[in-house]
């Protein structure tokens, strides 16, 4: 009985450790089911087109087939693993997929190390935005230690069944075998365990903002460092709060409209949307975001891709273009405008010379001139957005500008403005032209002037300050090193943000139409920007407004800019001239200019009619003044006509296009034979006789 007890005992035992193993089997069949593995982020990713080429791979399949991205992206698939690879098993898996299959597939791939690595490989339809499958993704899974447990798994179950057939000496081997299948158990799930902890890292390891929040309330599960860094907050308080409580969103209404984006489409991509951060600092991102369970709660996978810095630079380059475009209109008016100012200038100035005493005439005239002289400022500062103005950069001690253009400021901006100047002594000097550094003071000037409509004080400061790395975040385009800071400061009304936000742009005022063009700072942005510099406002409403602009130091000595003042007499000459332009007013006006101090003048609208007077000219010709452009044949080719036939002849050349107009020509704009657009009569009679005398023995 006793012997029969310890036998029913064992055969209890035995049942019962059958029973366990099957137990056993089972958790472990599903631990290591198809669907527990492909739940988990696919090591190894691929993305071929229809036409068996790969576009798109990951650096786990590289290392797995020993290549690199050049040798892969762009080649098909034969190509990369073999015609026989590629007909026999890649080819009909792709196919299947193309036509809308998914399929999965257990393989060896490789090789890898010593051997080849058993994977779980899916082939999946890629459905582009149209509705149409554009390609196949192939992701594939490292179950090389899953096929192993599963096959001693099954070994061990196959040792139990031996023993049920009555070998029960080896129950004890059986327990050991049961005793490795626990142990390969615990390997698996250490491996599981490291699989998750890797995803964390590569979690945290995201260069761009993540966080996973719930869909109802937005309350926070998870986030990485990046979106920390980029909100100014911790992990203590975000986990577990709310983006409304914290106020990441700009706006409740910007989170709802994307809220409900992702609950009609199931994803976003590239949403463009204003985050705060703790700071209050506002950001502009990308938004990209997944629908998701989390423990059977709606979740919200978010990417965000901070372009903040890009958009700025977008701004920057907008301002840029319409600068550039306002520089193009300006070459393209500048010459019919330039022809007319010569006209109404000299004719001005003839109808002085001859008027005499009639005071009140003579005030109209003069009231002619000053229109005259805005005119041209205002060429002028259109010129300078295309940096097509003529310039003469030279090294310039700013103070010295500034004490130069006192008085006249002081004209400008009225008696019941007071002038304050505090100027730092031995700043340096800067590199510019100084009609630039001119316009740059006047016009902030003049915007302060305006500003102060019952008065006030208007203070223009200088001093040299060193730039270094951390302040010249401030300051886009600046390199770290010494600078000249002029601040010019006015007590008016001052502006809001979004005046300030506007200001520099082209033709943007808030003046009257009468009272201004909307150049005046746009100017000075330009050519502050165009001299290596920098330019800044702080303004409040009530409060005034501060402009700071900042030069590079030059370092060397600068130049004694005292304006001359006192004119020389006119010279006049007997020479003959002959006088070729199509604008009949500036031929008119050269005509009785000069045709009034004693020279012989001959006068031509175009090439042809100059080659005619040249036919019934008996005579020698002194001079030639020859505008660049004209219709049909142009000045040049008149020039190169006339020396044929008068090789002693003299040339110069009248134009109102900028310079980099009248160099396609052949002319430099430095050119002493070249007078620019609009001229007076004192400066047209100076360069006659310049060029009339030039080589020879007169003074």
């Amino acid at each position: 009985m006793a012997g029969n007890t310890t036998n029913r005992d064992v055969q209890i035992e035995l049942h019962n450790l059958i029973d366990l193993v099957g137990r056993y089997g089972s958790i472990v069949d599903q631990l290591l089911s198809r669907t527990a593995i492909v739940s988990l982020p696919p090591e190894s990713i691929a993305c071929i087109d229809r036409r068996y080429v790969y576009t798109c791979v990951n650096s786990t399949f590289l290392s797995l087939y020993r290549k690199t991205g050049e040798e892969v992206i762009g080649h098909r698939v034969e190509e990369v693993l073999g015609e026989r690879a590629f007909q026999e098993k890649e080819k009909p898996r792709i196919d299947r997929a193309l036509r809308g299959e998914e399929g999965q597939y257990d393989d060896l791939i490789g090789p890898l190390g010593d051997g080849r690595l058993r994977v779980l490989a899916r082939y999946s339809p890629l459905v582009g935005k149209s509705g149409s499958i554009e390609g196949v993704a192939l992701s594939t899974w490292d179950i090389s230690t899953i096929r192993d447990a599963e096959e001693r798994a099954l070994s061990a179950r196959s040792d139990l069944d031996a023993l049920i057939g009555g070998h029960v000496e080896k129950i004890s081997d059986a327990l050991l075998d049961l005793k490795r299948e626990v142990k390969m158990r615990e390997d698996v799930e250490a491996e599981l365990r490291s699989g998750r902890d890797r995803l964390v890292k590569i979690f945290q390891a995201i260069p761009d903002p993540v966080s996973i929040s719930t869909l109802e309330d937005g309350v926070f599960l998870d986030a990485n460092e990046a979106f920390f860094r980029m909100t100014g907050y911790s992990r203590e308080e975000v986990i577990g709060n709310s983006a409304l409580n914290l106020g990441i969103w700009d706006s409740p209404l910007e989170r709802a409209r994307v809220v409900d984006l992702i609950r009609k489409q199931g994803s976003i991509r590239n949403q463009e949307a204003k985050l705060r951060s703790k700071s209050g600092e506002s950001r502009v991102v990308l938004v990209s975001a997944e629908l998701m369970d989390i423990d059977g709660i709606p979740s919200i996978l978010f990417e965000s891709r901070d372009i903040t810095e890009r958009k700025t630079l977008e701004s920057e380059l907008s301002r840029s273009q319409k600068m550039e475009a306002i520089g193009r209109l300006a070459g393209g008016i500048t010459h019919d405008f330039n022809n007319l100012l010569t006209a109404i200038d000299g004719y001005c100035e003839l109808a002085l010379l001859k008027l005499g005493k009639p005071e009140q005439v003579r005030s109209n005239i003069l009231k002619i001139k000053e229109v005259k002289d805005t005119a041209s400022s205002l060429i002028r500062q259109l010129l300078a957005f295309s940096r097509k103005q003529k310039v003469k950069q030279q090294t310039l001690d700013i103070n010295q500008v500034i004490e130069n253009m006192q008085n006249l400021l002081k004209q400008f901006i009225g008696e019941d403005i007071e002038l304050k100047t505090r100027l730092e002594q031995d700043i340096g000097s800067v590199y510019a032209d100084q009609g630039h550094v001119e316009q740059i003071i006047m016009n902030l000037a003049l915007n302060a002037r305006d500003a102060m409509h019952k008065g006030g004080v208007l203070t223009i400061s200088t001093e040299r300050v060193h730039l270094g790395e951390n302040d010249i975040a401030k300051h886009p385009g600046l390199n770290p090193g010494d600078y000249i800071k002029l601040e010019v400061s006015d007590t008016g009304v001052g502006m809001d943000e979004e005046t300030m936000a506007h200001v520099f742009e082209p033709f943007f005022t808030t003046k009257e139409a009468s009272k201004g063009t909307g150049l005046g700072l746009a100017t000075v942005y330009g050519i502050v920007r165009n001299n290596g510099g920098s330019i800044s406002l702080r303004s409040e409403p009530g409060k005034g407004s501060t402009f700071e602009v900042f030069l590079p130091v030059s370092g060397e000595v600068p130049e004694d800019v005292s304006r001359k003042t006192g004119k020389v007499p006119v010279r006049g000459g007997t020479e003959v001239v002959l006088v070729v332009e199509d604008n009949p007013y500036v031929l008119d006006f050269i005509i009785e200019v000069l045709g009034s101090i004693g020279y012989t003048l001959l006068k031509a609208r175009s090439g042809k009619e100059a080659m005619d007077i040249c036919e019934s000219h008996s005579g020698h010709i002194d001079l030639v003044i020859a505008d660049v452009v004209l219709p049909g044949m142009d000045g040049p080719a008149i020039v190169k006509n006339l020396l044929k036939r008068y090789p002693r002849m003299k040339v110069l050349y009248i134009t109102g296009y900028p310079g980099d107009v009248v160099s396609l020509y052949g002319i430099p704009d430095t050119e002493k034979h070249l007078l620019q657009k609009p001229f007076s009569a004192f400066a047209l009679t100076e360069k006659v006789r310049e060029v009339l005398e030039e080589g020879s023995d007169r003074e």
